[in-house]
């Protein structure tokens, strides 16, 4: 894939507006670390770290949380581009190309390449563990992708159906938690989120095999509820083990959202949005310190999608997670205990239900409530702040109801992927165009005779 996704440049959530500066441009993630003769595995494994980690905090973050109504754009881009749907191909084409080039697939199939060869497969491992949330992050966001035939030397790879991309990173994470046992030394320091720990890998893996099988849920019927609960009856237990990324105070190693607020000239741009912040009003949520300041009267307000404020004013998203070291969750217990919730609800009722609920609130300092899918899912939509998963959750269950904001290009819906980027879309002929795509969604080669703007895991769109 070295011809169409080898993109160079950095990771830049301004990247879509001309006047923005680069504020998330890493040194570590724009320098080509793919010459083997001067990048060591462990100098590759940095920058894989590093680029991904911008990209799971940075724009396919930023987007969801305006899309999903957690925030809310009030100058600036935020409000036409993302609070308003207004999108092209050029708003997360170098997201797309962070897929696949430096610091992406290509890197980590070095890795896992080296590794092999050198019998240490616990390394191998973690590096599969990567992969798989790598590419069903992409799957999420973009429906049918290329991944087969996109880490060799094809130059205009065939995109593969999302169901079975989903298979693949499953069959992928289940030969990871096999290496994991292997023989090490593994990562060791050079790993930012577990220091090696392979049994925190693990669990994590299941974790994440428990997410994508949710993600199928819609398409496949409740079978995918049950493979759900067997790969997160494994999964991560305890907030100790939650997959988080990692950050320094050096200039250009901070917390995207701290960068955003503090560098970019950007942040007052961006505010709490009303859906988010009166669920947790209601139930006196003390999570609303962590995420958001509070307003001149004391409290946490938000602004809703037609640009209204409550009586409580508008909340900052500068909580106490405003910090340059923050580590932003990923993966985390909250979500597992979450999945537990929702699948043993769908497939066994409340009672069966209600312990995980219970362990994820008590967790969080709030009492129990009864278990229902409604009060499961808000409450994950809650836990899950600044995470893209809760646009995935969304999109499979509704919950919780959004008014979106109206758009005739997307059909008065809640847009339900984002655009394959533009120098794919120039450079791979098998790239539908972005008209077939506002027709057809992410449906490539799947099949699934998608109308509108929505992937095929998600054939029925949000009320």
């Amino acid at each position: 894939m070295r011809k169409s996704l080898m993109l160079a440049g950095a990771v830049s959530l301004a990247a879509t507006a001309a006047a923005c500066t680069n504020f998330l441009t890493d040194r570590k993630a724009s320098t080509d670390p793919n010459n083997p003769v001067t990048a060591t595995t462990a100098q590759l494994f940095t920058a894989v770290q590093s680029a991904q980690f911008l990209e799971q905090e940075g724009n396919p973050a930023f987007i969801a949380c305006l899309w999903m109504q957690q925030c809310q754009g009030v100058g600036g881009r935020f409000v036409d581009q993302e609070s308003q749907y207004v999108i092209t191909n050029a708003t997360t084409n170098a997201d797309f190309a962070a897929v696949y080039g430096a610091g992406g697939l290509l890197d980590i199939k070095s890795i896992e390449a080296r590794s092999d060869s050198a019998g240490d497969m616990q390394f191998k491992g973690v590096a599969e563990v990567w992969e798989a949330l790598v590419i069903g992050t992409a799957a999420d966001l973009w429906g049918d992708i290329p991944y087969r035939e996109a880490a060799g030397d094809v130059n205009e790879p065939q995109y593969d159906p999302q169901l079975q991309v989903y298979d693949d990173i499953i069959a992928k994470l289940d030969q990871a938690i096999t290496d994991l046992a292997g023989a090490g030394p593994g990562p060791g320091p050079n790993d930012f989120v577990y220091g090696g720990d392979v049994a925190k890998w693990t669990a994590a893996a299941n974790t994440l095999k428990a997410r994508y099988h949710l993600h199928m849920v819609e398409a496949r019927g409740n079978a995918e509820y049950q493979a759900a609960i067997d790969a997160a009856t494994n999964g991560i237990a305890s907030p100790d083990g939650d997959f988080t990324t990692f950050h320094t105070t050096a200039t250009q190693e901070r917390n995207v959202w701290n960068q955003f607020q503090a560098s970019s000239g950007f942040g007052d741009d961006l505010v709490a949005g009303a859906t988010l912040v009166n669920l947790m009003n209601a139930q006196s949520d003390p999570r609303r310190a962590e995420y958001f300041g509070r307003t001149p009267n004391g409290n946490f307000g938000g602004v809703d999608v037609n640009g209204s404020v409550g009586p409580n004013g508008v909340s900052g998203i500068k909580g106490t997670r405003n910090n340059a070291t923050f580590r932003q969750p990923i993966v985390t217990s909250d979500e597992n205990s979450l999945i537990l919730a929702e699948a043993n609800f769908v497939l066994h009722g409340a009672g069966t239900a209600q312990p995980f609920l219970d362990a994820e609130r008590t967790s969080n300092g709030l009492t129990s409530i009864p278990a229902t899918l409604q009060s499961i899912m808000t409450e994950k939509y809650i836990a899950l702040f600044q995470n893209v998963e809760v646009w995935n959750d969304y999109k499979r269950t509704c919950i919780p109801a959004l008014t979106a904001f109206p758009s005739s290009a997307f059909g008065n819906d809640v847009p339900g992927r984002l655009y394959y980027g533009s120098g794919e879309e120039a450079s791979n002929p098998n790239t539908p165009s972005s008209t077939e795509q506002l027709q057809h969604g992410g449906d490539v080669v799947s099949g699934a005779g998608i109308n509108g703007f929505r992937n095929p895991n998600d054939p029925n769109p949000c009320p």
